[in-house]
Order: structure tokens, then C-alpha cells, then sequence
């Protein structure tokens, strides 16, 4: 059986995000959160496919969240609907202005919203071949270990972030700076411990059929074995 994308659904009132939960839970492997600070959490540290995302958070604003997640080398290219009661031209041109990839209006159709969380996933998936599935690699994002030609190994929080980065940017440059807003977002790092960090990575994943190549004074890229340029 194939498993379920993950949603995360984020609403100050308690009563939306367990109604839409509910409804979602026979397609999604749904988590909610009424908190900003707790939804970020759960948006960088979990392997979330989608977001359902509120404008109006109470005092904490859905298009600054929005942001805030597309500003993030590991939520950047995670699916972000907004949704809002407010349906006006503004509020919506403004959605896509944020980065939300699409724009969903309350009262919600839940049987409408289905089809366009689940085409639009497919479609991404289908372009891109985002998966927990990478190659040779199986990854196990909630509980720390990744799968390599049958032998399990148990990755650190810091480690398995650092591989999300990259298997969230496959073939894509990423800088030390979107690492360290990445991982550590609320601590002074040292480029030199990314280096550190993604050395250690590196040794772990050494038979993964993807390798983490250095772009000398820019940051690293996570490509096919045998692809350079």
C-alpha cells in the first residue's frame, strides 16, 4: 500500500483544523497546529508534502508565514494552499505574491479541495520525483534513519535535516546560508560546522547512488553519481 502524502493544516481555531483533519485523514496523513511557532516546527522537522494554510492567524499573519516557509531551503518547495474567508482580488493576488501555489476560499468544498491537493501532489511528483524515495535511498524521516541497499543507519536531528536540504534540492545549489536557516534557524552557527556536519553526512551516505559535490566558495549540490557540470 502506498503511502499517504503528508498535510499539515494550520488554523488558529481549533474547530476548522479538526473538522478539515477529519475529512482529509482517508487521504493525508494530516497534522495540525494552531500555533505559528509549532506549525514552523512541524514544517521543518517532519517530511510535510503539503500545507494548509489560514491567512488570518489570530495576531500572527498567513502571508508572513508564507514567507517565512518559502525563505526555508527545507520548506521552500513544499505545496502551500492558503485559504481565507476573505474572497477579494487583493487577498488572493497578494497569496500568489508570497508563494503559495495555489488559493483555496472558505466555506470549504472538501470533496474539491481532495481533487486539488491530491492532482496537484501527483503532478509535482510527477515532474520533479520528490519521494522519501531518492535513487538508492530510502529515507525514514520519522525516526531518523535512512535505508541503503538493505543496511539501516541511524542519522542525528541535525543530520537527517541536513539531507532534507538536499534531497528537497537535487541538482540545485545550496548555499551555507540556506543551510544554517534551514537547521539552525534560532542558533550562531559557523560555517565551518556545516562543513563539519555535511562531512559526517557524506561518510554515512558514502553508497548512496547521489553524491554531495562542493561548489568552492558557494556551497554544495547533491547530484547523480557520474553527472558533474
Amino acid at each position: 500500500m502506498e503511502d499517504k502524502k503528508k498535510l499539515l493544516i494550520v488554523d488558529d481555531e481549533e474547530i476548522i483544523c479538526s473538522h478539515l483533519s477529519a475529512e482529509l485523514a482517508d487521504l493525508f496523513d494530516v497534522k495540525y497546529s494552531t500555533q505559528v511557532d509549532q506549525a514552523y516546527a512541524l514544517a521543518t522537522e517532519d517530511s510535510i508534502d503539503a500545507i494548509l494554510l489560514d491567512i488570518n492567524l489570530g495576531i500572527d499573519n498567513g502571508f508572513e508565514f508564507c514567507e517565512r516557509l518559502r525563505d526555508n531551503a527545507l520548506t521552500k518547495n513544499v505545496q502551500i494552499f492558503l485559504m481565507t474567508g476573505f474572497g477579494n482580488k487583493k487577498s488572493h493576488l497578494q497569496s500568489y505574491r508570497v508563494g503559495a501555489d495555489d488559493y483555496i476560499e472558505k466555506p470549504i468544498d472538501i470533496d474539491e479541495l481532495k481533487i486539488r491537493l491530491s492532482s496537484r501532489l501527483k503532478r509535482l511528483e510527477a515532474i520533479t520525483g520528490v519521494s522519501n524515495n531518492v535513487g538508492n535511498l530510502k529515507v525514514y524521516f520519522d525516526r531518523n534513519e535512512i535505508e541503503l541497499n538493505g543496511e539501516v543507519t541511524q542519522l542525528s536531528l541535525v543530520e537527517i535535516k541536513l539531507l532534507k536540504v538536499f534531497l528537497s534540492n537535487v541538482n540545485k545549489k545550496v548555499t551555507r546560508q540556506d543551510i544554517l536557516k534551514a537547521v539552525w534557524p534560532d542558533a550562531r552557527v559557523e560555517d565551518r560546522t556545516v562543513d563539519v556536519h555535511v562531512s559526517t553526512l557524506r561518510k554515512k551516505i558514502k553508497n548512496f547512488d547521489h553524491q554531495i559535490q562542493s561548489l568552492y566558495g558557494s556551497g554544495y549540490i547533491l547530484k547523480p553519481v557520474g553527472k558533474s557540470g
